[in-house]
């Protein structure tokens, strides 16, 4: 019952943050001046059948691009440096100005989540998504 609840805030999220793909702005590695990974591992079947949406729990977020590009800057470097992975953990990452941020990518296998990382695309929102989904359910 909490997944089914759960897609459905998501859904709802989305369908109040944009009305049509095509307003999505997307800023890739070079538009965020991304480190480049230390190892590329391709993944072995596209397209992958699951999509892992991990959140941020505590500050900080991001308002504006600016901030988003520090803060995605900053979880590279806490993946590569602290986690000791190749690159950042995620395929994409959404900034709470509404931008989608290049990360491994569709064709790269990523380090999201221990046993799915070959089955599961992995985006990270970088705001507290339960705090944003009650905000529009009260409005």
């Amino acid at each position: 019952m909490k997944s089914i609840v759960l897609v459905y805030l998501l859904f709802i999220t989305v369908a109040h943050s944009h009305s049509a793909c095509d307003e999505i702005s997307f800023i890739t590695r070079i538009g965020w001046a991304a480190r480049e990974p230390t190892s590329i591992t391709n993944l072995t079947s596209k397209p992958l059948s699951f999509f892992v949406i991990h959140h941020a729990e505590d500050p900080p977020s991001c308002y504006d691009d600016e901030s988003c590009i520090e803060r995605v800057k900053e979880i590279q470097i806490f993946h590569q440096n602290t986690q000791g992975w190749v690159d950042i953990g995620y395929h994409f990452l959404v900034g709470e100005n509404g931008k989608v941020y290049e990360g491994r990518g569709w064709d790269r296998q990523a380090a999201h989540s221990p046993g799915w990382n070959n089955d599961a695309y992995g985006g990270k929102i970088l705001y507290n998504f339960f705090k944003t989904v009650f905000f529009i359910l009260k409005k």
